[in-house]
């Protein structure tokens, strides 16, 4: 069987590799020059003299010729910095974790800690550990009594706030919330509840006055009112917007079983990162490597495909670009590969657009069950929402909070009254302009360098990485600026996933990618869909070849189970039924 993966992000690379595994002829096609998990990461030389690539030049006299030799014998290294930032927490990530176990990827534990702020001032700190680690409050809490006060009240508010939000996810996680917490009418409707509703009623409930036993005296609590104006609308929003790169507004409207699966999850897990000397290049030739490996021409680097067609098998017709060489303009090559199955790694825009000519083809060719299939495909592909997304990295420290309130994670809030000059249409930096509409959170990430840097005592070697900045970045202190796209969680997974996948022994496309799993489209989701579609695909090969349901077995043959820990962390991931939403 010959398949093709289309797109080289980290759901394509997965498939890719899976297929592999299991003997299946691979075709890896990507339209950019390098592999796409790892197309956007920036290579900063390790020198001794310089910080700065383009400051290394000299001339050819004298001493500054020892130090040209110098700069280029220590820039044989270079320090790589992935972009977007590839940190994730244990809990919401078993399949990652899995892959990485069965790749030999080493990963350090890193529990991230939080500061959250507005134009104002820094107004929380989160120590991470889930909540498990000694508090610490904002600076401004030791500037007088009546700020420590304040601060440490809010502190205690904002842990009884996150104990109850624990307790429902647990609720919630098995499916038992009360109708009027899941459901935002009386009646079974079609979307689930949002954060929005969840906050209003929730909060409501908590404004009552509730009555002490035996003197039967009523008391009232700031607590609602606390609940929805500071712990909904100041840190679990300001997170989940970075956490999604999505607004506000975007929060607002999530489905909140998605929110309280992910609390459930992630509490008491770990956060980790990649292993020094390990980055998305890393992984990207690594889940490569066995594509390449069935010779030249199965990995298909700056290749641009311009449709799909069937004609019982499926054939692509694709543009390669041919580098410039010899002061001769660059060039394209047009050609047609055929094989048995196509597997869409790609946004889901660029999807819709492929699938459209596959649909008018196999129409003509009478296949009008998997024509119609592709049809719903489409239609689906049509409900997923995107974000764009801006990650600046640099090393303008004038964006982060004081030094006291800056932690790994450093996130800013803006409200629609802040504003920063110069505009961005005239600064040559992009950056994010706060509306009522869209309002994102700028989250900085403070990324220390090699330990022989630190050594060194180079401390101005600090990397920041912003996304969605909302303020100005000095662009003499930028190394890159990346535009991504992000899918938004899905409101109505349940009727949407069904359509993305496999219903038929004949399909002949399939869909990977992080908006077609449950959940917050991550890596995870990448991951998952396609252990997922190569599950699907083996097993319709299987049954359409011999007649019989194919036995279940682990995709590619890895332990898949080993990326959701020990006894405790399996037993807390245990649920009644498997939903939808896992």
């Amino acid at each position: 069987m010959k398949v093709a993966v289309i797109g080289s992000g980290l759901a394509g690379l997965t498939t890719a590799y899976l297929l592999r595994k299991e003997g299946v002829e691979v075709y890896l096609i990507e339209k950019s020059s390098k592999l796409g998990f790892h197309s956007q990461s920036v290579e900063i030389p390790l020198s001794s003299s310089s910080n700065w690539p383009e400051k290394s030049k000299t001339t050819r006299n004298g001493r500054r010729v020892r130090e040209r030799d110098r700069t280029d014998k220590d820039s044989e290294e270079k320090w790589v910095v992935d972009v977007p930032m590839r940190g994730f927490q244990g809990g919401y990530y078993p399949l990652l974790l899995s892959l990485f176990h069965h790749l030999q990827i080493p990963l350090e534990t890193h529990n991230y800690k939080f500061s959250f702020s507005s134009s104002q001032s820094t107004y929380f700190i989160h120590s991470g550990s889930s909540g498990y680690s000694i508090p610490s409050l904002p600076s401004r809490a030791y500037q007088n009594i009546f700020n420590l006060v304040r601060d440490m009240a809010t502190f205690v508010g904002v842990a009884i706030c996150y104990t109850l939000l624990v307790i429902l996810s647990f609720v919630a996680y098995h499916d038992l919330l009360p109708r009027c917490l899941s459901n935002p009418g009386s009646k079974k409707t079609e979307n689930e509840m949002t954060l929005k509703e969840f906050t209003s009623i929730l909060s409501a409930f908590l404004t009552q006055p509730f009555t002490i036993p035996i003197i039967e005296y009523e008391v009232w609590t700031p607590l609602g009112e606390l609940f929805e104006s500071f712990f909904i609308s100041k840190l679990v929003i300001p997170l989940f917007s970075s956490v999604g790169t999505m607004t506000t507004k975007d929060c607002l409207q999530l489905p909140m079983k998605v929110i309280l699966e992910y609390i459930h999850l992630t509490l008491g897990t770990d956060h980790y990162q990649l292993s020094k000397g390990y980055t998305a290049s890393t992984i990207a030739e690594l889940l490569a490597k066995p594509i390449r490996e069935q010779g030249e021409g199965y990995v298909r680097l700056s290749t641009e495909i311009m449709g799909l067609e069937y004609d019982g098998d499926v054939s692509i017709k694709m543009k390669k670009s041919t580098a410039q060489r010899q002061g001769q303009q660059e060039g394209e090559e047009e050609e047609r590969i055929t094989v048995d199955k196509v597997v869409l790694a790609t946004p889901a825009s660029v999807a819709k657009i492929l699938l459209e000519g596959l649909e008018s083809s196999l129409n003509n060719n009478r296949q009008i069950k998997e024509g119609r299939r592709v049809g719903q495909m489409r239609a689906a592909l049509g409900k997923v929402n995107y974000r764009e997304t801006i990650v600046v990295t640099h090393r303008d420290t004038a964006i982060l909070p004081f030094p006291k309130d800056r932690r790994d994670l450093n996130f800013f809030l803006p409200d629609t009254s802040f504003s920063s000059r110069p505009s961005p249409e005239t600064h040559p930096i992009p950056y994010l302009i706060s509306t009522e509409n869209a309002i994102y959170t700028q989250a900085t990430q403070i990324i220390l360098p090699p330990k022989r840097l630190r050594r060194r005592g180079r401390t101005d070697a600090m990397v920041l990485q912003t996304t969605n900045p909302a303020v100005a970045i000095d662009p003499s202190k930028v190394l890159s600026v990346s535009k991504l796209e992000r899918a938004l969680p899905l409101k109505q997974p349940n009727k949407i996933l069904p359509q993305l996948r496999s219903s038929s022994l004949d399909s002949c496309v399939y869909i990977v990618g992080s908006y077609a799993y449950p959940g917050i489209p991550l890596l995870e989701g990448c991951v998952g869909s396609a252990k997922m579609t190569v599950e699907s695909l083996l097993a319709d090969a299987y049954e359409r070849r011999t007649g019989f349901v194919r036995p279940i077995l682990p995709a590619g043959k890895l332990d898949w189970e080993v990326g959701k820990g020990g006894r405790f962390a399996r037993t807390w991931r245990w649920r009644w039924y498997e939903s939808t939403w896992r």
